[in-house]
């Protein structure tokens, strides 16, 4: 039905255009994406296209599908505003078919910007998930895998990974700090990760660890869920209509998964050596556990946190709350992270927002740089690349070697 729709639109446009060319200063402009895929694609394939625009989802793989006008050949055509730019990638439904360079590596995010009436010829070269005997795996070091690890509090289950530190093995009395992240698949492993590209912590701390300086120290993998939106956020979102089930996953880390991993594993349990971070609502999950559990937690990662959530509840939680004692938090951003979705919710800056957390914790009593590390990175986006190159500061900032 849909890919019916976008052949439909895809003609209209194209007869408006033709019968009304005047009209192309006063309208938004018709965007008209051609696409060629590869010869292996099934020939009752759906391709999609997702992107950083409200339009495209945002970044959603599977809700604006191509109408499919010849052998392996699809089309869309899209309504912008001439003037806007905006990241995009075509996908086949998830961003387990997302597409991929000549040689099966992966590509940076296309870029478009709107000038008026145009039509935009795409090839894809590869999918993901078509990539032959090339299989992609990026681990290093000891990584254990805990598949379907059962929630009462959530009632669901989620694989949890668990990094060792180098040195593990040879050293059987001794224990370790921890790290909880959020994300676990974006983690380790480029072939689980978001569209192809993970954090690299696993090669991080390897390299980190044998240089001295970070110390020796044990992370927790979470992979994220279907119900991702609801875990990590403390309140809903009118806008959205989801959300609102932090608490829940807060009990589901305190009472379920770090009891796990603290009889499992060899850890120094005490708040004092427990962390945790995540980026984007995992900022906000990050922030919102470690303020709910200061018993447990004092050490806290914030990146590209997305405090325009729920009219930015998180920032006026804390403001309303007092952080845990003694607490290390650091926060980041980067300075292109701004989006047609903050616009939606009345946010044109989302560093303004950054800017106001950090002086809510500041008239909390946090210091930079002693207790807060503050960072607006020039240039970086909202994406994994931006995070995986910040985070050996922000975990050096955390567990300094000692």
């Amino acid at each position: 039905m849909r890919r019916t729709h976008a052949l439909t639109t895809l003609v209209v446009a194209a007869a408006f255009m033709a019968a009304f060319p005047w009209t192309a200063c006063a309208r938004d402009a018709m965007v008209t994406f051609k696409v060629f895929v590869p010869e292996e694609t099934p020939a009752d394939a759906s391709v999609y296209i997702s992107g950083n625009i409200d339009a495209l989802g945002p970044w959603d793989p599977g809700k604006v599908e191509l109408g499919k006008i010849g052998e392996g050949t699809y089309a869309i055509t899209l309504l912008l505003p001439p003037g806007t730019t905006f990241l995009y990638k075509f996908t086949r439904g998830s961003w387990e078919s997302v597409e991929k360079g000549r040689r099966y590596e992966e590509i940076p995010d296309r870029e478009h910007r709107v000038i008026g009436d145009e039509m935009v010829v795409v090839r894809v070269e590869n999918w993901r998930d078509y990539s032959g005997e090339r299989e992609i795996y990026t681990v290093v070091g000891d990584i254990r895998h805990h598949e379907e690890f059962q929630s009462a509090a959530l009632g669901n289950s989620r694989t949890v990974l668990v990094y060792l530190p180098p040195g593990y093995q040879e050293e059987p009395e001794r224990r370790y700090p921890v790290l909880y992240m959020h994300d676990g698949q974006n983690l380790f492993d480029a072939g689980t990760s978001f569209i192809g590209v993970e954090w690299s912590v696993d090669e991080t701390l390897e390299r980190m660890i044998a240089s001295g300086q970070v110390e020796p120290l044990i992370v927790v993998g979470i992979y994220n869920t279907s119900a991702r939106a609801f875990e990590y956020t403390p309140t809903q979102d009118a806008g959205r209509g989801e959300g609102g089930g932090a608490g829940r996953y807060a009990g589901f880390i305190v009472n379920e998964l770090k009891p796990f991993i603290d009889e499992n594993y060899r850890t120094k349990p005490d708040r004092s050596n427990t962390g945790i971070m995540g980026s984007s609502l995992g900022g906000i999950a990050s922030l919102y556990v470690a303020w709910t559990h200061p018993d447990v937690f004092s050490r806290v990662g914030a990146m590209s946190t997305a405090y325009w959530w729920a009219n930015s509840h998180i920032i006026r939680f804390l403001r309303d709350t007092s952080p845990p004692p003694g607490v290390k938090v650091w926060l980041d951003m980067g300075t292109d992270e701004d989006s047609g979705d903050r616009d939606r919710d009345g946010v044109s800056d989302i560093m303004e927002l950054h800017r106001d957390a950090r002086n809510v914790l500041m008239k909390k009593g946090l210091t930079i740089p002693r207790t807060l590390r503050y960072i607006e990175d020039e240039g970086a986006a909202h994406n994994e690349r931006a995070w995986a190159a910040r985070f050996p500061r922000a975990v050096e900032f955390l567990f300094p070697a000692r």
